[in-house]
């Protein structure tokens, strides 16, 4: 069974204020001594965020312990502190102020670089890492799911709000990264050396130091081996980011095993992807092997059939299947932050982020 890990980006919001906290070094120190079941906790972008990945994971059962786990740790540190902690896409309110950048080089570039973008990078999204036994395995992997990205986003839709105010968008997060240099879909390879062959190309640019400034959303990871799918928010709570990662594990190894001919037009699913991030589950989806809109739910069941194979050996179906009736059925986390935030407000949308959190229960 093919290994996986996942990583979840997370807001603090000031308690006394409800904007993105700025902690200060202690208070810094604190948040990255946490840990959870030998994950890793990182800065992100700004100060007001913090990145954990989880180590490497076999099972359902030992992916949720160790995301609820971490997440109980992340609400009760920032609660200590005066901040609330909150698994929304982006951040719904924003000061008008430049926000602080997280200390370390690549983003002090980044910001340099892009000044305007950085200032509203206030986007948390949840990145899945799948173990593929070798590169050529992995671009199998890579052009296959291709073709899933926009359904992904739309089944993990949860950033529809921005600037205090509903964006029109369920993955406004999706958007916000698409002014990245390189973002979107990847041509599809012919093997690795022509996957090898596009990274060279694209660092001769000036723009592009590494493999790692290539923002595609699903990529060969420049660090690990693994295919790294990018095109999930961060989710309100575990249950519904444990559904998104078994089935990109499934989907992934479908793809390795059986792949598919055909190979669906970058522009297409650039398309299809925006979309996706405009309606979420509440509008059309693109059917890949038609390449032609169909039903949100008719297009999510679709790619459930394509990984049921593996989630049958993973014994990973019924919990999967249970996940995506829960999503349709009461709205991804994009449906419940509009409707907490239509009678709550601001205040109230946070709380029930962080009760989310750590809920055991959806």
């Amino acid at each position: 069974m093919s290994t996986f890990g996942i990583e979840e980006e997370f807001i603090l919001a000031d308690r006394s204020t409800l904007l993105p906290a700025s902690p200060t070094k202690q208070q810094k120190k604190a948040l990255m001594a946490l840990s959870s079941h030998s994950g890793r906790v990182t800065t992100e972008w700004l100060d007001c965020q913090i990145e954990f990945a989880t180590p490497v994971l076999r099972t359902a059962s030992e992916a949720f312990e160790s995301l609820l786990d971490f997440r109980k740790k992340l609400s009760r540190t920032a609660h200590e502190l005066g901040f609330i902690a909150t698994s929304l896409g982006t951040a719904p309110q924003i000061a008008g102020a430049p926000p602080a950048i997280s200390e370390g080089e690549r983003y002090r570039e980044m910001a340099t670089l892009a000044p305007a973008i950085a200032a509203e990078q206030f986007i948390n999204g949840m990145h899945v890492h799948v173990g593929i036994p070798d590169r050529e395995s992995g671009v199998l992997a890579l052009n296959g799911m291709r073709r899933w990205l926009p359904v992904l986003t739309a089944l993990s839709a949860n950033s529809p709000l921005w600037r205090g105010a509903d964006s029109g968008f369920a993955s406004w997060r999706s958007i916000q990264y698409r002014r990245w240099v390189i973002y979107g879909t990847p041509p599809h390879f012919h093997n690795a050396d022509d996957y090898d062959c596009h990274l060279t190309a694209l660092q001769r640019s000036d723009l592009v130091d590494d493999a790692a400034m290539v923002g595609w959303l699903v990529r060969l990871s420049p660090r690990h081996q693994t295919v790294e799918i990018r095109a999930c928010d961060v989710q309100l709570h575990a249950e519904d980011a444990l559904t998104l990662a078994l089935l990109i594990r499934a989907l992934v190894n479908a793809e390795i095993e059986s792949p598919l001919a055909n190979a669906v037009p970058a522009e297409l699913i650039d398309v299809a992807h925006w979309q996706a991030a405009r309606f979420g589950l509440a509008g059309k989806l693109m059917d890949a092997q038609a390449q032609n809109s169909v039903p949100a739910a008719t297009a999510v069941w679709t790619m459930f059939d394509r990984a049921l194979p593996d989630l049958l050996r993973s014994d990973d179906k019924v919990r999967v299947r249970a996940g995506i009736r829960r999503l349709l059925r009461f709205g991804t986390g994009a449906t419940r932050q509009r409707e907490v935030f239509a009678r709550a407000d601001l205040l109230g949308l946070l709380n029930y982020s962080s009760s989310r959190l750590v809920a055991h229960d959806t």
